[in-house]
C-alpha cells in the first residue's frame, strides 16, 4: 500500500511539472520534497542540481514567473493553509512544519499574503 501512494505521488508530481523544462522540472521537485526545511534556498537549490544559483535564478524566474524564494514563499504560505484548516496544531508548530522557525515572521508572511493572521484565519474557518 505505501509503495502505491509513493508511487501515485510521484505521478501527479511529474503532472505538475509537465509544461517546463527538464532543470526546472527538477528544482520545483527538489522545492517540493524540502520544503519543511529552513535551510531551502536558491542556494541550495542550484547546489543539489549543480548549477549556477544566477542561472538557476534566471531560468525558473522564465519559465514560472515567480522567483525561486517567491515560489517556495507561496508553497509555504498554501500549506499554512491546509494545516490551519485542518488541524488543532499550535502556530508555533504549524510554522515550524512549514519551514519557518521564527513563529513571527511565520506570522508577518501569512498576514501580508492572506491579509489576516494565522489565529484570525482560524477563527473565520470556526477551527
Amino acid at each position: 500500500m505505501k509503495e502505491m501512494i509513493t508511487f501515485y505521488c510521484k505521478l501527479v508530481q511529474q503532472c505538475k511539472v509537465q509544461g517546463y523544462s527538464k532543470v526546472i522540472q527538477q528544482a520545483i521537485i527538489y522545492i517540493h520534497h524540502n520544503l519543511p526545511y529552513p535551510s531551502l534556498t536558491l542556494d541550495a537549490v542550484a547546489n543539489e542540481l549543480e548549477l549556477n544559483s544566477s542561472y538557476l535564478s534566471k531560468r525558473f524566474k522564465q519559465e514560472t514567473g515567480k522567483t525561486i524564494t517567491e515560489y517556495i514563499m507561496n508553497l509555504r504560505m498554501n500549506l499554512a493553509i491546509q494545516m490551519l484548516s485542518s488541524t488543532q496544531l499550535q502556530i508555533q508548530t504549524i510554522s515550524q512544519h512549514c519551514g519557518i522557525l521564527d513563529v513571527n515572521y511565520f506570522t508577518k508572511m501569512f498576514k501580508k499574503t492572506f491579509h489576516k493572521t494565522p489565529t484570525d484565519y482560524r477563527k473565520t474557518m470556526g477551527i
